[in-house]
């Protein structure tokens, strides 16, 4: 491999690895900025039912989360993806956070954040908003 093929690889790896520790949207952009964190109860397995683990009522409609808003604040990727550790880069928090130990996760992580540094939704219908139909 030449010299300036490997420059240019080690370019395109440092660019990626500076990218994700500033934030996503401007390193990785993406057409919905906007994910939707919903259904908490969708990878609950027979073998999590067996171990202890319920599922929750889904009562409350899903969460519509912006990148771009927790980017310019500051919030690094690592802080939600837990990209170490994480090969296969999962990126539904239900995955691994399910059911009501899940959304007590979920709730954790966001409105505590929220409520430490004073800026964001803390109350269940600022994050829990019905889409219009």
């Amino acid at each position: 491999m030449s010299k300036i093929r490997l420059s240019f690889l080690v370019a395109i790896a440092v660019i990626f690895a500076v990218g994700c520790s500033q934030g996503t949207t401007t390193i990785n952009p993406s057409k919905t900025d906007v994910v939707t964190v919903t259904d908490i109860n969708k990878y609950i397995t027979e073998k999590d039912t067996q171990s202890g683990l319920t599922a929750t009522m889904n009562a409350m409609d899903p969460v519509m989360m912006p990148h771009k808003t927790h980017e310019e604040a500051g919030v690094k990727c690592i802080v939600c993806h837990h990209k170490q550790g994480n090969d296969d880069r999962i990126k539904q928090c239900a995955v691994c956070h399910k059911g009501a130990s899940g959304e007590d996760t979920l709730h954790n992580l966001c409105i505590n954040c929220h409520a430490q540094t004073k800026k964001g939704p803390a109350l269940c219908n600022e994050c829990h908003i019905a889409k219009a139909q």
